[in-house]
């Protein structure tokens, strides 16, 4: 008897699904397991008619005609669970009717929904067990209608001992949310932080669970995590966390952080409201935001640097102006070194030092080389963290912004400006090479012409008359040449210039425009040396335009330097081309010079004293019919020394020149000596 008395004492078998009803049809048991099924607490259903949670459809046993509750007969059934929120669902269950001392009569209800009961036990053994139910269910009913009643006429303090009474007082000093509940649950006690947190009051957290109370958005959720402790076994401790927004008696939510462990048939549970942290949470990630979104506008981002550390802070625009991935690219001090260009990187190291030894702000511009290619200029501007006991700078932090167009715009109305004052410079430049350029020859032949018109010599049979023809020839010449670079240099400025490709022998052209330079060089006594031409180098390229590249080179290295110097040419294969490089020991050019000496009538010395004639365009075309090839020119030189220039041209002109086929190279020629 002790062990089957046992066995029906309703707070055992947590996981079985049983009920009992009184006279009247009402509930007076009903376990944990079955609320669940039912979708409620049990706690709740206490007291509600059976048939608005359980229907009985069908009798399994054929002797049995009657499905009303008070006519039922003991035995086996087909029920349904009219489950909350979600359709009915159809299981077996053994009903018992059993009388209980005082004339009372229940009906025990076990549901099977495995149809397992029919297997373990006899007819007798369910009546009997039945019985011992239903009499322990007789035996609390008037204790706990007693209890009941007291609860509606004073608070719900009639589970605290003397013992714990002072526990209870400390346990309501807390702002911490304290509760126990069921297995199934329901409410056993709450502290008063809890009460004034939610708003409800001890009464009426006993009439619902405590899933009840999360935000319908977050119960299905919530309701996975807790199975862990609701299902965990009564000897071991379980313990679960989670945030969730938890519903007050006024409709409104507040964030709560839980924490739920389960000791024994109980589930201890302790809160903290963290609205007002959520809250604060939310508003920076909407500050953060919207700081983001302004850094992406302005293309600006945010660093910080602790001093003597590999590693940099950087925010989500820094990586973008550095063109690198946030998840694979870690900023170092190293890292980034590799990125920035050499001639920015000392700067910047410099700056940085300083900043740490004058505890000063600064402000520096630099390049940047992505990983993709292209460069980037940067402007940052920081700032020193100064540690307040030390006084030593413990940090540095500030911005970077791309300012890419804004220095490319900058540089372009700069060129557009060095351009104009390049135009009107050219143009007095020009005025004044021409003045002296087409007055000597233009003298030498109205000179020579009258000399040999008046014969003031004598009869035009005399020799010297011989000598002013040539010099009328050759001041011809000399002004045929200027116009020929005058014109030369205005296809090339408007884009006109058309190279007619062939293949051509480079080691041919270049001994042949020896041939034509190596008179003038003799009469100046300079000695010109050409031992390193090879005959097997061949590049597609304009015949003329290659001639004239020579022509100009070497004419200028004789014209400057002095008797008894010497001009080199030499010729060999580079970077998948030739490179053609005319040396010279002549008076060299300064070095703050050489970036101008090949802009269009620029001349290393004055206009209006320089002794070489000329009209400064020979190293101005010869630069850009380099570059329509797709080539590169070098120059070198240091005053008193001597001059190197070095002229790299590929193997094929590149896609994008204007070219004309070889055949129309011959036309050309008749034209122009037409």
């Amino acid at each position: 008897m002790p062990d089957r008395r046992k066995s029906a004492h309703p707070k055992t078998d947590q996981d079985m699904m049983r009920c009992v009803v009184d006279a009247k049809g009402d509930l007076v048991f009903i376990s944990p397991a079955l609320g669940w099924a039912l979708g409620q607490g049990a706690t709740a259903l206490l007291n509600k008619p059976l048939n608005s949670l359980i229907r009985i459809v069908a009798a399994l046993d054929s002797t049995h005609q009657s499905l009303d509750l008070v006519d039922l007969q003991s035995g086996f059934y087909e029920v349904a669970l009219l489950r909350r929120e979600r359709d009915p669902v159809v299981i077996q269950a053994r009903i018992d009717r059993v009388d209980a001392a005082g004339g009372r009569r229940f009906t025990v209800i076990w549901l099977d929904p495995e149809d397992k009961l029919k297997k373990q036990k006899q007819q007798g053994d369910f009546n009997l067990v039945a019985k011992e139910f239903a009499a322990f269910i007789a035996e609390n009913h008037d204790k706990h209608e007693t209890e009941n009643t007291a609860a509606e006429r004073k608070p719900d303090l009639t589970h605290i001992s003397k013992a714990d009474g002072e526990l209870r007082h400390f346990l309501n000093l807390s702002n911490d949310l304290l509760g126990v509940y069921r297995r199934d649950m329901s409410f056993v006690r709450v502290n008063f932080a809890f009460n004034r947190v939610l708003g409800f009051s001890d009464p009426e957290l006993k009439l619902f669970p405590f899933i009840d109370l999360i935000h319908p958005e977050e119960r299905d959720h919530i309701v996975q995590v807790m199975q862990k402790v609701i299902h965990a076994p009564l000897d071991t401790e379980t313990r679960v966390d989670f945030e969730c927004r938890a519903r007050c008696k006024d409709g409104s939510y507040r964030w709560i952080e839980w924490i739920h462990k389960a000791g024994g048939e109980h589930i201890y549970i302790v809160g903290r409201d963290v609205t007002e942290i959520k809250q604060h949470e939310i508003e920076l990630q909407r500050r953060e935001a919207q700081l983001s979104e302004a850094q992406k506008i302005g293309r600006m981002g945010h660093w910080y640097w602790e001093a003597g550390q590999a590693g940099i802070e950087w925010s989500e625009q820094i990586y973008t102006t550095f063109g690198v991935d946030p998840d694979k690219y870690k900023p170092t001090i190293d890292n980034v070194s590799a990125m920035l260009l050499k001639r920015d990187l000392g700067r910047i190291m410099r700056v940085f030092q300083r900043a740490l030894i004058r505890k000063r702000d600064y402000a520096l511009e630099f390049s940047v080389r992505r990983p993709t290619g292209g460069i980037r200029y940067v402007r940052c501007e920081g700032r020193c963290k100064v540690n307040m006991k030390t006084g030593e700078v413990e940090a540095l932090f500030g911005i970077m912004q791309d300012i890419t167009e804004r220095t490319q715009h900058e540089k372009q109305l700069r060129e557009a400006k060095e351009a104009a004052e390049s135009a009107y410079a050219s143009k007095t430049r020009f005025l004044a090479n021409m003045s002296h350029e087409l007055r000597t020859p233009l003298n030498a032949i109205i000179g020579f012409s009258e000399m040999i018109q008046r014969q003031l010599l004598g009869p035009m049979g005399n020799a010297r008359y011989l000598d002013y023809i040539s010099g009328i020839r050759q001041s011809g010449e000399h002004l045929l040449d200027l116009i020929n670079d005058i014109l030369d240099m205005s296809k090339i400025e408007v884009g006109k210039y058309e190279l007619y490709v062939e293949e051509l022998n480079v080691g041919k052209i270049i001994r042949l425009a020896i041939h034509m330079v190596e008179g003038r060089a003799h009469e100046v006594q300079v000695k010109l040396v050409a031992d390193e031409i090879p005959d097997d180098i061949h590049i597609m390229a304009d015949r003329r335009a290659v001639m004239q590249i020579l022509l100009n080179l070497m004419s200028n290295a004789v014209k400057f330097t002095k008797p008894g110097g010497t001009v080199d040419v030499r010729c060999f294969p580079e970077l998948g081309g030739v490179a053609m490089v005319v040396s010279d020991t002549g008076v060299g050019i300064p070095r703050e010079k050489l970036d101008v000496v090949t802009l269009p009538f620029e001349q290393v010395s004055s206009e209006f004293t320089r002794n070489h004639e000329g009209s400064g365009l020979g190293l101005a075309i010869t630069k850009d019919l380099v570059e329509l090839h797709g080539g590169t020119i070098d120059i070198d030189s240091e005053v008193g020394v001597g001059t190197i220039v070095t002229v790299v041209l590929p193997e094929k002109v590149p896609e994008g020149k204007k070219v004309q086929a070889a055949e129309n190279a011959a036309r050309r020629e008749l034209e122009t000596a037409g």
